[in-house]
């Protein structure tokens, strides 16, 4: 009774209360105080277009548009409350565009009972994290990533201690070792931590010992971590997710034994994990991503790999893994991705890999894998890219491989394969949706015919390239024998015979490359009509004797180097960069039409029969800016006369001018020293004459590295103003990476240096190579002492003049020095000491002078043979017969070389392998094979580095045989 009492009463109160609500005005939920602190905190800020939606794919949205003092706070978009108090519970601006800076008073850290927010990817560049942050003691979620924040964390993040998830990453931000360990043993129920692209370098690795048993995922990409890495975290129980890539310092090791976790995703890419990949692996049954790739793992590949039947991910690439692959792909049912490239692996190349039935990525590139694909296969009806390039495979190229339904990227490049390609069947008549196609660099022979190719209708690149039995011909109606979609068609060092007209009608086709091949007569004008989009095209050693249209309108590279052509020079397409056609045998003269090439960068006319003046026509070059990017001119090995047209200092990117071993009949340019940028002057094997006159600061030749005067008519002094000038060669930076040529990615510069008394073609010109040839003219007086000067020079030839006087001792301070010869001039006195410091010198020729005295012993001199020295009746000494005094052999005398020097010394031979450029590629490499006497090398490479440079002279001075 009571029960129903009570009921009653409920009910008549709560309708009562319900009339009453309704008859009041509407409230608002949020409190009055949290929607002034949103609106103020909205007001520190400027609006802009968010980069979240390309970096995350997130559309970006002003959030605080729809933030208005009238409406109810906990409407307004972004902003969450409780629904019972009326505060703001959570606040989500993620990419909404703020800029600006978060200050220590700002009105956000009012708002007590935040327990979400979100502020990532907006702007709050070179501001740091305010330490208020603290305040906020209930959060359980707070994500500060991709702000631009700065500075270190502040310790005041640790007293968040109801943190359920923490994200800073994608900041300019640091933890000290200190405050992360307060960290990570305060915020005991942190699940999720994301720490990528911000500096760790402070903290120590054992600090991650503290992290909460209740951890799911660790990120730590990109964070300079370095140390050992714990491997006790791999056991953590709840840990799903551990992100270490990209840590070049950090040391680890997966875990051998009693390793079961639900492990669903494993990064240590780029890192170093030294040992191999341990057999327990395979108890990580959740696994379903695995990225282990440039950690240095060694040893064989474990077959319980097989286990991981949940795998989608797998890469090991990058390491030292040996040995065969395991064929325990078979249940691997749900791998998309798998990258085994750039190992050690050998054996035969696992058949299970090829049924997979969900795999879009394969690639087992850069091995040592053998064997032959399969005939046929039941799986890969994904699969878009197969990399197997750069392996032992032999046999056929199998026809299933171009009927892969999905297939868009087959590079089977750079392995044995052999014998003709397979007919190529269309699945179901489906169109193929093959768009890369690269089987170069093989075995392979037979016939294609173009009828073939044509069912690849998709195809934008295909490389058959260095096949040197595989032909292509036309087939006998090729009406439809187009490739519509080919842009780039590489068939170079094959055995084609004939120019491919068919593909004059792709009209998307930019590259066509089609050289050393079999390619005899000419290029009809039928054949060179169409091209439309060609930009590109190499047809440099063949045997074509014409060309009656150059096919392409719109021609960026034309490169028809070393064929048989004859007649005049082919007129070249408007829109032309690189014009190269050397080594053939063309005559007449240069037309003037050469200079309304407007983007004319490269021109290559060497080794020709061209005959005339070079035409003075570059002036208009002043009137057209864009053709001052002309930076080649190479007209070597020609018939051509007359002199230097002077319109050639108006091309201001000029670099490379060679006129070599031509008819050219001039006193010496020295107005070419206003060109800032010329680098190569090859005037050698001409009929230049006269005095070279005094420089002044107007013709400084402030970049040239490489002069080359040899083989002329030149008279007078040698001008010491040249050497002042010449900036470049007095302090050149060898790069201490990859070595940087003269030229572009397409064309490189080549040059032909003497040295040794023979004529050696470098194929490349190294930016640190630098050169000074005046032999063979008739200069007399005395060599400049300012030629000391030029520290960066390599090689020096002064040989085959009226030189006279003392060789000055400041030669000895070219420090590079490389190559020196100053044969058959009158130069008298003694050989200065000075000489054997340079360490690096490889040849000397002083000999058919008047050099007399004692030939120097010191450092390497005891390596040059005989042949340095003859025909200068006044020196005596090792290695000539003549004996000084009384028939002994003269002792060395103490090196001037200090302390300092020594240290100088050793930095060099450790440099010279690799930036000297000619020692090693051809100086040394002329002395090792023709002298057989490395022996100063050797010596100063054994030599102790401790020691004193005195004692390791006196010891090592004399020659031991």
């Amino acid at each position: 009774m009571l029960y129903l009492i009570l009921c009653f009463l409920l009910g008549f109160f709560s309708s009562s209360l319900l009339s009453f609500s309704l008859s009041l005005p509407p409230t608002h939920l949020c409190r009055p105080e949290q929607s002034s602190a949103l609106l103020q905190f909205k007001s520190n800020f400027s609006l802009s277009i968010s980069n979240c939606s390309q970096d995350y794919h997130i559309v970006s949205v002003h959030k605080t548009d729809s933030w208005d003092k009238d409406t109810d706070c906990c409407k307004w978009e972004g902003v969450v409350c409780d629904n019972r108090k009326g505060n703001v519970i959570g606040l989500d601006l993620s990419c909404s565009g703020l800029i600006g800076s978060i200050q220590s008073n700002s009105s956000l850290f009012s708002l007590q009972n935040l327990r979400w927010l979100n502020l990532a990817g907006n702007y709050f560049g070179n501001s740091e994290i305010p330490s208020e942050f603290g305040k906020l003691r209930s959060l359980t979620y707070l994500n500060l990533s991709d702000t631009a924040l700065t500075g270190f964390v502040p310790h005041e993040i640790s007293l968040l201690s109801e943190l359920v998830s923490l994200d800073l990453g994608q900041n300019y931000l640091l933890f000290r070792d200190h405050d992360f360990n307060m960290l990570v043993h305060n915020l005991t129920k942190l699940e999720n931590i994301v720490l990528d692209r911000m500096s760790l370098s402070l903290v120590v690795p054992n600090s991650f010992l503290n992290l909460t048993v209740s951890l799911k995922h660790l990120s730590l990409s990109y964070c300079e971590l370095q140390g050992n890495f714990p491997a006790q975290l791999f056991h953590l129980p709840f840990l799903q997710n551990i992100i270490l890539r990209h840590n070049s310092n950090l040391i680890g090791y997966l875990p051998e034994t009693n390793w079961s976790s639900p492990l669903s995703l494993l990064d240590v890419s780029g890192t170093r994990f030294p040992k191999g990949l341990p057999a327990s692996i395979g108890n990580l049954k959740h696994l379903k991503e695995l990225s282990l790739s440039s950690c240095v793992f060694m040893g064989s590949i474990p077959s319980t790999l097989g286990n991981l039947t949940k795998l989608t991910f797998l890469d090991i690439s990058n390491n030292m893994f040996q040995g065969k692959i395991p064929d325990v792909f078979g249940n691997l049912n749900y791998l998309s991705s798998m990258d085994f490239s750039s190992n050690n692996f050998s054996g035969v190349f696992p058949s299970s890999a090829f049924n997979l039935i969900s795999l879009t990525f394969m690639d087992f590139s850069s091995n040592f894998l053998r064997g032959t694909l399969p005939n046929n296969i039941s799986g890969l009806s994904y699969l878009r890219e197969l990399h197997l390039y750069a392996n032992l495979l032999r046999g056929r190229v199998p026809g299933w491989l171009f009927s892969l339904p999905s297939l868009e990227y087959l590079d089977l490049h750079s392995n044995k394969l052999n014998g003709p390609i397979d007919p190529i069947q269309e699945p179901n008549l489906v169109l193929l949706n093959l768009t890369s196609l690269n089987l170069s660099s093989n075995n392979l022979s037979g016939n294609i015919k173009s009828c073939m190719l044509v069912k690849l209708r998709n195809l934008r690149s295909l490389d058959l390239s260095f096949n040197n039995l595989l032909s292509l011909t036309r087939c006998s109606n090729d009406v439809n024998s187009t490739l519509p979609m080919i842009i780039e068609f590489h068939f170079s060092s094959c055995n084609m015979q004939r120019f491919p007209s068919f593909l004059n009608a792709s009209k998307h086709l930019k590259v066509l490359d089609l050289s050393n091949n079999q390619i005899h007569g000419s290029i009809t004008k039928w054949e060179g009509e169409g091209w439309e989009d060609l930009s590109t095209l190499n047809l440099s050693m063949n045997f074509l004797t014409s060309v009656e249209q150059i096919p392409g309108k719109h021609l960026y590279i034309l490169d028809l180097r070393s064929n048989s052509l004859q007649g005049l020079l082919p007129t070249p397409p408007q829109e032309l960069s690189y014009y190269l056609i050397s080594n053939n045998e063309l005559g007449g003269e240069i037309s003037s039409k050469i200079c309304n090439l407007s983007f004319l960068s490269v021109l290559d006319l060497s080794k020709n029969k061209l005959s005339g003046t070079i035409p003075d026509c570059f002036r208009s070059f002043r009137d057209q800016p864009s053709m001052t990017v002309l930076r080649t001119v190479n007209l070597n090995g020609n018939q051509l006369e007359g002199s230097i047209p002077q319109s050639l200092t108006n091309c201001y990117s000029l670099e490379v001018l060679d006129l070599g071993n031509n008819n050219i009949n001039d006193t010496f340019p020295y107005w070419l020293g206003t060109l800032p940028n010329l680098k190569v002057l090859v005037l050698r094997s001409n009929r230049f004459h006269g005095d070279i006159p005094n420089f002044n600061g107007t013709f400084s030749f402030s970049s040239l590295q490489m002069i080359d005067l040899s083989r002329n008519e030149f008279t007078g002094h040698i001008p010491p103003e040249l050497f002042e000038n010449l900036k470049s060669m007095k302090d050149i930076q060898v790069s201490e990476s990859d070595p940087v040529y003269i030229g572009g990615n397409y064309y490189r510069d080549s040059v032909i240096v003497t040295t040794k008394g023979s004529d050696f073609k470098l194929e490349r010109i190294l930016v640190s190579f630098t050169v000074i040839d005046f032999s063979s003219n008739h200069f007399k007086g005395s060599i400049p002492k300012e030629v000391g000067e030029l520290k960066s020079l390599i090689v020096l030839n002064f040989s085959h003049n009226s030189l006279a006087g003392n060789i000055p001792p400041s030669l000895g301070n070219l420090a590079a020095l490389e190559s020196l010869d100053l044969s058959s001039n009158k130069l008298q006195g003694r050989i200065p000491m000075q000489l054997t410091n340079l360490t690096f010198l490889g040849v000397l020729n002083l000999s058919h002078n008047n050099l007399e005295g004692t030939i120097p012993l010191a450092n390497h001199f005891d390596t040059f043979p005989n042949d340095s020295y003859v025909g200068n009746s006044g020196l005596c000494g090792f290695p000539l017969s003549k004996t000084c005094g009384n028939d002994q052999e003269p002792k060395s005398p103490p090196s001037t070389v200090g302390d300092e020097s020594e240290i100088a010394l050793i930095w060099k031979i450790a440099a010279m392998g690799y930036g000297s450029g000619l020692v090693l590629g051809l100086s040394m490499g002329y002395i090792v094979f023709t002298t057989g006497r490395p022996r100063w090398l050797v010596k100063m490479i054994k030599r102790n580095p401790k020691r004193r440079m005195r004692t390791r002279i006196h010891r090592n001075g004399r020659r031991k045989n």
